[in-house]
């Protein structure tokens, strides 16, 4: 394959401005903002979740005792994930940390927990024109800890690099950045390397490795090898690029939407055995071997087969986010991130492409049944890319003409195309799929309603996404799939202010999002989950963001505890096994809770680098179980039930 990447050290950074990647995640929708943010006045107390709706769920704890905090941030939505290793715990500075969005800077949050009664801020580590959200790792490799975090472009940034960042964190309190990289093929407009979602660390005969997500390439699934960066010898490598077309076996059997691409990842040594466990959205998961990391294999993947388990719906609504394994390799927990409580029914209502097509709800736009609830109707008109820089060709809504402007996916944030939509007097906004998110044509009907870039209000503009064909089919356009893409006469899409077909949408409860538990061999379903809330429609506005997030399994080895970030319904802790999962223990705040990220640490004794992976001690002290809070920092909390 050999070296398709460029290395970046320190400061040199190129000139360059922040993009959109190509295919970007469905990632956590800005929130409400909380009474108080000053770390002097203790624990903050949040007038209404952090999601899309006001409201939270009343304060209650089961079997889950609190030990310790630290406030991080003074901005809604500061922090991301958490990871640990040994006597400290790191907690990513998320977007709205960006300086150029009025934050103090984005990075990583080093925190000393030796004392978890009382976790201390120790260090930073900038992560400059970047930010860190879901990928934050630390391993161990050759008596160093090294720590790899994941870089999306801050909006608005100039001398973009983006790609991952590798530091030596062997001495915590002093850092030392030992570099930053990434794919840079294709080569992005200027933009050192890819942006990334999230990164893992591992070590392997011998060697260290990095694998990421890949925001703007198909071949979505990047494997780096980074042991000459490490010794100072040379560069990261690029040893694989792997995505969806590499995987008959993987295809089809897509859950609602069709929108398929990778989100995280995890690694394990499970019987000598290298595997790596891809969390593929709408395909489900996907299980590689990687003995040899250049050559990924194919083994197995999950099927989102119909009627959904929880809600009954003939297709299930997909959205694998996350995953993880229990220390004995026998089980596999994913969860599924769904952040619209609503199933949207979308059609063409006159014309000859009249009819249905697969379309979604964005999750912090105005909700459809509220704004509408007879449903949203009206004539559709093309505005081009509704991105700032073609804001003035886009055609203002006048009374008697069309009500609903059409922008297709790239370029720019979702919610620029959506702000834009709103400033031009537009009472909706439809986002086509672009042909990155179509896969060159494998998803025609695919769409992706994705995350809020940038700050403004969209609780007065209801937004829907649909998918690339039922875009053109709207304008009685020929569907392309590759080529230039763009609005004529760059492209293939129709020229700004052609006047489309009348359309109509209506929504339907289907829940929040929820866990499901393998079989590790087989990827097969023993079982689901979902908190009583999710599914009630009582409270699909109300009570904050009720979807799950990340889940970690406790790394001691034949103990069965699985603890979950459930947003709003806080921190939960689960039991699992052949005959299923049961919830035995949860915890939310007062005034209410924001979990992002969770991560259960054994003191130092359940370190997750080669030497110790399955060997987690049977008799280990119960681990801390570390969360971060979106708008506050670190929460260290005790299961105290039954094991």
């Amino acid at each position: 394959m050999g070296l398709r990447l460029r290395f970046v050290t320190g400061l040199r950074f190129v000139i360059g401005i922040a993009l959109l990647a190509l295919l970007a995640p469905a990632a956590a929708p800005a929130g409400a903002s909380p009474e108080s943010t000053d770390p002097a006045d203790g624990p903050v107390v949040h007038d209404d979740q952090h999601g899309p709706d006001d409201g939270h769920l009343p304060a209650s704890s089961k079997n889950v005792e609190l030990v310790g905090r630290l406030n991080l941030t003074q901005i809604e939505n500061g922090i991301a994930d958490v990871a640990a290793f040994g006597n400290y715990a790191y907690l990513n500075a998320w977007g709205p940390e960006c300086t150029t969005r009025g934050g103090t800077g984005s990075g990583v949050h080093v925190v000393d927990i030796s004392d978890p009664t009382s976790p201390e801020k120790v260090a930073f580590l900038p992560s400059g024109n970047s930010y860190p959200g879901e990928g934050v790792h630390v391993m161990r490799f050759e008596d160093r800890d090294l720590l790899v975090h994941n870089n999306e472009t801050c909006a608005g940034a100039t001398g973009v690099v983006s790609g991952i960042s590798l530091w030596d964190v062997t001495d915590p309190v002093a850092p030392v950045k030992l570099g930053q990289f990434g794919d840079a093929d294709p080569a992005i407009r200027n933009q050192t390397f890819h942006t990334t979602h999230s990164v893992q660390g591992f070590t392997w005969q011998g060697k260290a490795y990095a694998v990421a997500q890949d925001s703007q390439d198909l071949k979505d699934v990047d494997i780096f090898d980074i042991t000459p960066l490490v010794a100072g010898e040379g560069d990261a490598v690029l040893v694989a690029e792997v995505g969806l077309e590499d995987w008959p076996g993987a295809q089809g059997s897509y859950a609602n939407g069709d929108n398929v691409h990778h989100h995280d990842m995890q690694q394990k040594v499970i019987g000598g055995h290298n595997y790596l466990l891809v969390s593929y959205w709408d395909a489900g998961q996907v299980l590689l071997n990687i003995d040899d990391p250049a050559n990924p294999v194919f083994v197995t993947d999950s099927d989102y087969l119909g009627p959904d388990p929880e809600t009954g719906f003939a297709i299930q609504e997909g959205n694998s986010h996350q995953s993880y394994w229990d220390q004995d390799g026998e089980f596999v927990i994913s969860t599924d991130e769904d952040f619209a409580p609503f199933r949207t029914s979308f059609r063409i209502t006159s014309g000859p492409h009249a009819g249905p097509y697969g379309a979604g709800e964005f999750g912090w736009t105005q909700p459809i049944k509220e704004a509408f609830p007879a449903g949203l109707t009206g004539t559709t008109v093309f505005g081009g890319s509704g991105c700032e820089g073609d804001r003035a060709q886009v055609p203002t809504a006048t009374e008697g003409g069309p009500s609903i402007v059409v922008f297709s996916r790239g370029d720019c944030f979702f919610s620029t195309k959506v702000e834009t939509g709103k400033l031009a007097g537009y009472e909706a906004v439809i986002i086509g799929n672009s042909h990155g998110g179509t896969r060159n044509g494998l998803l025609p009907d695919g769409f992706v309603c994705g995350s809020k870039g940038h700050d403004f209000d969209s609780s007065d503009i209801s937004a829907i996404c649909i998918g690339h064909r039922a875009m053109h089919l709207l304008f009685d356009d020929d569907p392309a799939y590759t080529g230039p893409e763009g609005y004529a006469p760059r492209g293939d899409l129709p020229a700004i202010g052609t006047v489309g077909a009348p359309i109509s949408a209506t929504t339907e409860f289907d829940g929040w999002g929820y866990v499901r538990l393998h079989d590790a061999a087989t990827l097969a379903e023993i079982d689901t989950y979902a908190i009583p809330e999710a599914l009630d429609p009582a409270h699909a506005t109300g009570s904050g963001n009720l979807t799950v997030h990340e889940v970690k399994t406790d790394p001691r080895r034949n103990k069965d505890l699985a603890y979950f970030s459930w947003y709003s319904a806080g921190l939960r802790v689960a039991t699992f096994g052949r005959n299923g999962i049961q919830e035995v223990g949860h915890y939310i705040a007062e005034g209410g809770s924001d979990f992002w990220g969770v991560y259960p640490l054994c003191a130092g004794q359940c370190l997750l680098n080669e030497r110790d992976q399955g060997r987690g001690r049977n008799n280990a002290k119960r681990p801390l179980i570390l969360a971060s809070d979106r708008d506050d920092g670190l929460w260290i909390f005790r299961y105290t039930g039954k094991e």
